[in-house]
């Protein structure tokens, strides 16, 4: 396991990496808050413009565009003005359903832990990034097979955007799952099964 920093333009970014040497390389990239966060987008991006670099793609709870741009406004504000303690149970609120938030309060609450553990200055930046990109006009020239995977539960990035994804992505596969936001915790093996068989088809 490498557990390292890169420095891109004087920011460090953090990156860890398992298994063999030489084995084909999975990039994990993950949700706004938490480790690796804007994963989505970036593959999006990827996937248009630097389509030699992307053998499959898989886009899990996101969307082309996430607006209206005032929401990210708001949330900037507020972090801005009281940390990451000020969104905090609001974020989780929408990352999980009530019931997995009752019947799983020792993994949501280490996942609070991680939000509130994020650098404020990074995700005041991440939510700016987020709030000025919009891929939707864009997505029809990803190439790479493709997998979309929504939560039927999920209010940020509902089941309309993932199979917006699904149907303006050539040939790409759509799941949805029994869960809000973070399916790949809430769902996890479903989630689990839908993306290895992806993978290794």
């Amino acid at each position: 396991m490498t557990d390292s920093f890169l420095a891109i333009d004087a920011t460090p970014i953090h990156y860890r990496v398992d298994g063999p040497a030489g084995a084909p390389l999975l990039v994990l990239s993950n949700s706004l808050g938490t480790d690796l966060s804007m994963g989505g987008m970036t593959g999006m991006w990827l996937g248009v413009h630097a389509p030699d670099r992307i053998a499959k793609l898989a886009l899990c709870n996101t969307a082309a565009y996430i607006g209206p741009s005032e929401r990210w406004d708001a949330r900037v504000g507020a972090v801005r003005a009281g940390g990451m303690a000020a969104i905090a149970q609001t974020v989780i609120g929408g990352w999980f359903t009530p019931p997995f938030l009752a019947r799983e309060p020792g993994v949501t609450g280490a996942i609070r832990e991680q939000l509130e553990r994020t650098s404020p200055e990074g995700y005041i930046a991440a939510c700016a990034a987020i709030r000025d990109t919009d891929l939707r006009d864009a997505i029809g020239a990803i190439q790479a097979p493709t997998l979309v995977v929504a939560g039927a539960h999920d209010g940020s990035t509902p089941p309309t955007h993932g199979r917006f994804l699904a149907e303006r992505i050539p040939g790409a596969r759509y799941v949805e799952l029994d869960a809000a936001h973070l399916s790949n915790i809430e769902a996890a093996p479903r989630f689990n099964e839908a993306l290895v068989s992806f993978l290794l088809a």
